[in-house]
């Protein structure tokens, strides 16, 4: 039996920015794995798509992650994982879909989890045909509900991990040679970009969002972003700043 595993991008939260063509994968599917973080919080891509599901015909595979950068513990992680979907998929039952999904929020190649498991699946049981179904990312779900310009004409986006941008001398330089900047995951580390924000200026030129799309969304423009400053906000929450035109 041929196994087919289909990477879909479900988007930043709600259920219905599905792609139809990931929809479609979802619904052939006998086995949906997700991504799991070892906290214990409920994965947010299967909360998107389980009004797609039906759990009479198809199984769910929680894969734990951890939420560090230790690169011993995420290697053998992605291990353990793509051996649990290669092992899921031995298992079926022989009158069931050879077909599987691996869900995940946003878009499947821009700072996903698949990328990694991809990799260890492709050694440890090559014969599985990978296809991979892009998502809307957070950052574009945000914009949008937020009516927030990302670049017109000749403008210069970049998309970053918050993590390494913290400080007013990173902002500035990357303001500098780009028009919109883009800090993905910036939970952790929201205080310093807050503080670099209010040193610049550029507060009336930024977007806070996390969530986008869920009942608990959370969207904060402008000077209201100061508030956030002493709080701890999700991990996977963003930030959109603008260069300020003169």
């Amino acid at each position: 039996m041929k196994y087919h595993l289909t990477a879909v991008g479900v988007g930043p939260g709600d259920p219905e920015l599905i792609t139809l063509k990931g929809l479609r994968a979802i619904e052939q599917a006998s086995l949906i794995f997700v991504p799991r973080s070892q906290d214990g919080e409920q994965s947010l891509a299967l909360r998107i798509a389980e009004p797609w599901l039906n759990p009479e015909r198809q199984r769910v595979i929680e894969l734990p992650l951890p939420m560090t950068r230790q690169s011993d513990r995420l290697t053998a992680a992605w291990q353990a994982a793509a051996r649990q979907i290669a092992a899921s998929f031995a298992a079926l039952p022989t009158d069931a879909s050879s077909r599987g999904v691996y869900l995940l929020l946003g878009d499947p190649l821009l700072y996903g989890t698949f990328t990694y498991i991809w990799a260890a699946l492709t050694e440890c049981q090559p014969e599985i045909q990978i296809e991979i179904l892009p998502g809307v990312t957070s950052f574009a779900a945000a914009a949008a509900q937020a009516q927030f310009v990302l670049g017109t004409t000749a403008d210069r986006v970049a998309v970053l991990p918050a993590s390494y941008e913290t400080d007013t001398a990173a902002l500035r330089r990357l303001l500098l040679e780009f028009d919109t900047v883009i800090l993905m995951k910036v939970g952790p580390v929201l205080p310093q970009v807050v503080a670099a924000l209010e040193a610049l200026a550029l507060l009336d030129s930024a977007v806070y969002a996390e969530r986008v799309g869920m009942p608990e969304e959370c969207l904060i423009q402008g000077q209201d972003i100061l508030s956030l400053r002493n709080e701890r906000r999700p991990y996977l929450s963003l930030l959109i700043v603008r260069k300020a035109k003169g």
